[in-house]
């Protein structure tokens, strides 16, 4: 089995007192994407930022393609590890043209050889006749994407991406991060991205890493992020998604105000109160499913995303088509469950 080309293993950083990551883990394989996802705060770009040599370690190591390049007391230079950056606010020189700045990084090669590369880099990410613009005459995915041609140019062996589209518009940022990815992979560039979005890590990543108070909740592929998260917060945090309360039958099932749930046999005893994670897509328009009250209805064009009422007070979440108009408020909708997968939390653990 091939090494992984970046390892990461009980990483911790601390900034006086305070730790901001604590026991980090995960490996990330030649040619693949991960994102590391999470809200403000929770240890992400301080873990990019110690992959890339830009802040010191506490406890751990790191080790890119086999060489050890941080441990307490020891971190190899950024410009050694072979790394590319691309971060939120580009930073191009704006005194150099968009063919200068590709070229930046290229000092080492020919003058043939550095306008070969980067009027490759610049057709790798559509940039092709305006190598000779300004970045001030670009709109800000242009120069995004300026940005991602000189951190390519070098062919670095990894690739970090610090919310690299944070400050576009969401049309731009999802055509961005759908492009990102194939660039990636014609480059044959391993990357590493940090994020907010989960929908970006999703529509990018192989890997996602889900981060909580500087530990790591979860590493694992975006569809078992989604449909089997490891704990409450990963479910909340990855997705739209609500609860509905249920108790562990004697028949090995979770009864619930909309039926019983049985998905092979369940690891907590018989009247266990659990909370069942159900996304929008798990409840179904069915003429014979239990009736639950409309409180909104937001129509998306493609689908209607609704917020149904439960009869303890509590609400669910149910996504249908838009072919059909929205329901109203205080109407009724009947629906059943249909989840794939029986994802559940016992309340203690909330």
């Amino acid at each position: 089995m091939s090494q992984p080309l970046l390892t990461v293993t009980d990483l911790a950083c601390q900034y006086g007192e305070y730790r901001a990551v604590n026991g980090v883990s995960f490996t990330l394989e030649e040619g693949r994407i991960a994102c590391l996802l999470g809200p403000s705060g929770c240890g992400k770009t301080t873990t990019l930022r110690a992959v890339a040599g830009l802040e010191p370690i506490q406890a751990g190591r790191i080790h890119i393609g086999g060489e050890e390049v941080a441990r307490p007391g020891y971190q190899l230079a950024p410009e050694r590890r072979r790394l590319g950056m691309v971060f939120q606010e580009h930073a191009l020189f704006p005194h150099l043209t968009v063919a200068e700045n590709v070229a930046f990084a290229l000092r080492r090669e020919t003058a043939e050889q550095r306008r070969e590369r980067v009027a490759q880099c610049l057709r790798r990410v559509r940039l092709e006749g305006l190598d000779q613009r300004y970045p001030h005459e670009l709109s800000g995915g242009q120069q995004q994407r300026v940005a991602l041609a000189r951190s390519l140019a070098p062919r670095p062996r990894l690739l970090l991406l610090d919310e690299p589209f944070a400050s576009l518009d969401l049309d731009l940022r999802r055509a961005l991060a759908e492009e990102l990815g194939d660039i990636l992979r014609q480059e044959q560039v391993a990357a590493l991205m940090v994020t907010h979005d989960q929908e970006e890590a999703f529509l990018l990543a192989d890997q996602v890493g889900v981060m909580q108070a500087g530990t790591l909740a979860q590493w694992d592929s975006p569809h078992r992020i989604y449909h089997a998260p490891s704990s409450r917060f990963v479910a909340e945090f990855a997705g739209y998604g609500t609860f509905l309360r249920g108790t562990v039958t004697n028949e090995g099932t979770v009864s619930t105000v909309l039926g019983e749930l049985r998905d092979g046999p369940l690891p907590w005893p018989a009247g266990t109160e659990v909370d069942v994670l159900l996304r929008p897509d798990d409840l179904l328009p069915d003429p014979q499913g239990v009736l639950l009250t409309v409180e909104k209805s937001l129509f998306t064009g493609p689908t209607v995303l609704h917020r149904l009422r439960l009869p303890d007070g509590g609400t669910l979440l149910c996504q249908t088509s838009g072919r059909e108009p929205p329901a109203g408020p205080g109407e009724m909708m009947p629906v059943t469950m249909a989840p794939t997968a029986l994802v559940a939390f016992p309340l203690e653990d909330n």
